[in-house]
């Protein structure tokens, strides 16, 4: 059997590590520096750990200044990894509480007033690596903007061009949130995010840990901050593995080096007052809450391991307590056993206090016949005097 690795940063209660100390967004260093200690961590877990996880920034509860990182883990592959550690009824105890705590998140949005009309609409566009922006493929389509092209290694070991591409429409042009290194924009998804991804192809790994896409996210969150509030920005999601190569339809096609990219969730205040300045038009509408996996992901929990589990370990107790119900049965058994056996004694013992009142009652028919004696009794003498001879 192969050695278990115990990974001290994984958290037993939920699928998640999580970077020990808080960070300023106002301090790029400090978060590239963070990014790659927590990246360096998830490096070392087991393959089926690394399959698929989310890097997020989240902000603090207890300071308002600082902001969380944490890497979001695969549940199914968090379960597994625990399977092997601790006793199947902890785990399963522990699972169903992580269950249930999420689903009370998800429960606990606040409802989204949605108007698929309100969103701006895009041409169709192809992804032709080998075309320019502006110019019309084949089928007629406009093309993306800043197609990447740059070759791609897959799992399956296939290195195919990225067409990683902007489309027109949803790009942000507001001249604040031009970037010499990045492209802003939205996805057709309406979700309240805006995606900031690298002009050139840089994988996520890579992306994260470099100051200047930190410095990028200082200048996004300052700006947001001046133009709105401080809580503008609600959080910084960047997915890896098959989440971040979400349409691959199995484990070999999921690209290992995607084109990078990272999203910035803004609060429903921020969209609605983006929406009326100018470069911003693409955002107006977008008012879902952003996708974070975490419905999809609790599901994929449940059905694959969880409820299995407790099947199996509700079946265990039920043979566990049929085996006690068989004990109880057979110490009543006994015990009913020891009771007929004292009951045939008690009887015994009747039949000798019957016995033992006969004899007490012959001796007081003796007595009695001696009491009607005359019996002088002195001291080395006695003398019997029948009735009837005395004179």
């Amino acid at each position: 059997m192969d050695r278990i690795v115990v990974h001290s940063n994984i958290s037993a209660v939920a699928p998640e590590i999580v970077h020990p100390e808080l960070v300023s967004l106002n301090d790029p260093e400090v978060c590239a520096r963070a990014c790659a200690q927590l990246l360096a961590k998830v490096g070392s877990l087991t393959t089926s750990l690394q399959l698929k996880y989310r890097l997020e920034v989240l902000p603090s509860i207890d300071e308002s200044s600082k902001w969380k990182l944490r890497v979001k883990l695969d549940s199914v592959a968090w379960f597994d990894y625990w399977k092997l550690l601790v006793n199947e009824k902890d785990l399963a105890i522990k699972a169903r509480e992580y269950v249930k705590a999420a689903q009370n998140k998800l429960d606990n949005l606040p409802p989204v007033d949605y108007c698929e009309h309100e969103l701006v609409e895009s041409r169709r566009y192809c992804f032709i690596v080998d075309c320019k922006f502006g110019s019309w493929c084949k089928n007629g389509h406009h093309v993306a903007m800043g197609l990447c092209g740059q070759p791609i290694e897959r799992a399956d070991g296939s290195k195919p061009k990225c067409t990683f591409g902007i489309i027109y429409e949803f790009a942000i042009t507001a001249p604040d949130f031009s970037f010499p290194e990045f492209n802003v924009s939205v996805k057709r998804d309406p979700a309240r995010q805006i995606m900031l991804s690298p002009k050139k192809h840089v994988p996520n790994y890579v992306l994260m840990t470099d100051v200047n896409t930190w410095n990028t996210i200082e200048t996004v969150y300052t700006t947001l901050s001046k133009k709105i509030n401080a809580f503008a920005l609600e959080g910084i999601a960047v997915n890896f593995g098959k989440w971040e190569t979400a349409s691959a339809k199995d484990e070999s096609e999921y690209a290992l080096d995607c084109h990078g990219h990272f999203y910035m969730h803004l609060s429903r205040v921020a969209v609605n007052t983006l929406s009326d300045i100018d470069g911003w038009k693409s955002i107006h509408g977008r008012v879902k809450h952003p996708e974070n996996y975490l419905d999809k992901d609790i599901h994929e929990l449940e059905v694959r391991r969880l409820i299995p589990l407790e099947k199996s370990v509700i079946w265990g107790e039920l043979g566990s307590f049929r085996k006690d119900l068989a004990d109880i049965r057979a110490t009543v058994s006994a015990l009913s056993n020891t009771v007929t056996s004292l009951q045939g004694t008690v009887t015994s013992l009747q039949g000798t206090v019957t016995s033992l009142q006969g004899t007490v009652t012959s001796l007081q028919g003796t007595v009695t016949s001696l009491q009607g004696t005359n019996c002088h009794f002195t001291p080395g003498n006695c003398h019997f005097t029948p009735q009837g001879n005395t004179r």
